[in-house]
C-alpha cells in the first residue's frame, strides 16, 4: 500500500498531477510548544512583576479557532501555576497565554473597608490600564494588563510568525472580540471589570469576583454595572469550602453579574457537560492538595486529578472556556 501511494504520487509528479497542475501539500502547522517569555524583554519599560509569561500555540492535531484564551493569575501567583488550562486551551485549538501582572497585593486587603464606594472600580481599572485612577497603588502603563498584553503578542508575532498571533491585534491594539479572558481570584475581578469595558468572546471567573464591600455588607458597585460583553458570556465555577472567597458572597456576586439568568448554581461532581446550559458552578471534590480549597478550581498544585494523572475538571474547563 505504501508502495502504490509512493507509486502514485510520483506519477502525479511526472505528469503534473491532474488537469497538468502539481499537486500541493497542506501547509504543516507549528508543533505547539509551551514558551516562558519575560516581561521585560517586551517592553523594557516594564519593571514590576517580571515573573515569566507563559504562551502557548495550538495543537497541531486540531483545527485552530483563530481565538485566544488569556488567564490572569490571583494574588502573588504567577503563569507557571495554571499551565494545565493553558494547554488544555491549546489542544482545543485557541492560542493561550498566561499573563504575568502586578498582582502583590490583594484588592480585597485595598478597598473592602473603603468607604469610597467605587475603590474596588479604580483599583482595577488602574491595573488593567495603567491610567492614575486611584491613590491606592500606582501601575504605569507599561505595567498595565492590557499594555503587556499587547506587547507580548508584538513579540510573539515578531518571532514566531507562522504561528497566528499576529492577528488578535489590530492597529497595536488587542482584538477583545476574539478574546476569551479568565482569571483566578484577583485575576476573575479584572476579568469582570474588562467585561464591563469591552465585549470580550467570553469572561470565566474561577474562585471570583471576590470584590465586596464590608462597609455595607453588599456587592462591589461595580459588579451591577451594565456589562458590554453580555452576561450570556460569562460564566463562573467555585470550590463551596473556598476559604477565601466565600460562597455565599460570591454567588450574590454571580446575581450582580446577571449569570442567574441562565440556571440555578450547580455542582459538578458527578455530573457532565453541558450542566443543564447553567453559567454557575461548583464543586466539593477533594483538592490535589490537602486544603487549597481556593485554588482547587484551576491551580495546577492543587486542582483534583484523575486516575491517571488528568485534570479532574478538565471537561468543565472546556464547558466554560473552550466550547
Amino acid at each position: 500500500m505504501l508502495q502504490t501511494s509512493a507509486l502514485l504520487w510520483s506519477t502525479l509528479m511526472a505528469c503534473g498531477g491532474s488537469g497538468g497542475a502539481a499537486p500541493t501539500t497542506p501547509p504543516t502547522r507549528p508543533t505547539s510548544v509551551v514558551r516562558q517569555i519575560v516581561p521585560a524583554s517586551t517592553d523594557p519599560a516594564i519593571d514590576q512583576a517580571n515573573d515569566p509569561h507563559v504562551a502557548v500555540n495550538p495543537s497541531p492535531s486540531v483545527d485552530p479557532k483563530s481565538k485566544l484564551f488569556v488567564f490572569l493569575p490571583g494574588t502573588g501567583a504567577i503563569p507557571t501555576m495554571q499551565q494545565r488550562i493553558l494547554t488544555t486551551a491549546a489542544a482545543r485549538g485557541y492560542h493561550a497565554i498566561g499573563l504575568s501582572y502586578p498582582n502583590g497585593v490583594a484588592v480585597g486587603s485595598l478597598c473592602a473597608d473603603d468607604t469610597d464606594p467605587e475603590c474596588f472600580w479604580d483599583v482595577r481599572r488602574e491595573v488593567i490600564s495603567g491610567v492614575n485612577l486611584s491613590t491606592r497603588l500606582e501601575v504605569t502603563l507599561a505595567n498595565s494588563i492590557v499594555r503587556r498584553l499587547e506587547r507580548l503578542l508584538t513579540t510573539l508575532h515578531a518571532q514566531y510568525p507562522t504561528e497566528g498571533w499576529g492577528p488578535f491585534l489590530v492597529g497595536g491594539s488587542v482584538d477583545w472580540s476574539r478574546v476569551t479572558l479568565a482569571g483566578h481570584s484577583q485575576g476573575g475581578g479584572h476579568v469582570g471589570v474588562l467585561a464591563k469595558l469591552v465585549s470580550l468572546d467570553r469572561a470565566v471567573y474561577f474562585s471570583s469576583p471576590a470584590d465586596w464591600r464590608q462597609v455595607a455588607n453588599t456587592p462591589a458597585t461595580w459588579l451591577g454595572r451594565p456589562n458590554v460583553t453580555s452576561a450570556s458570556r460569562q460564566f463562573a465555577f467555585i470550590h463551596e469550602q473556598d476559604q477565601l472567597v466565600p460562597e455565599a458572597q460570591a454567588r450574590a456576586n454571580w446575581v450582580a453579574l446577571g449569570l442567574d439568568a441562565f440556571g440555578p448554581v450547580t455542582a459538578v461532581d458527578g455530573a457532565t457537560a453541558p450542566y443543564g446550559n447553567t453559567h454557575r458552578l461548583t464543586t466539593r471534590a477533594v483538592p490535589a492538595l490537602a486544603g487549597a480549597f481556593h485554588g482547587a478550581t484551576v491551580v495546577d498544585v492543587a486542582t483534583p486529578r484523575t486516575g491517571t494523572g488528568g485534570s479532574l475538571f478538565e471537561s468543565v474547563w472546556i464547558y466554560l472556556a473552550f466550547p
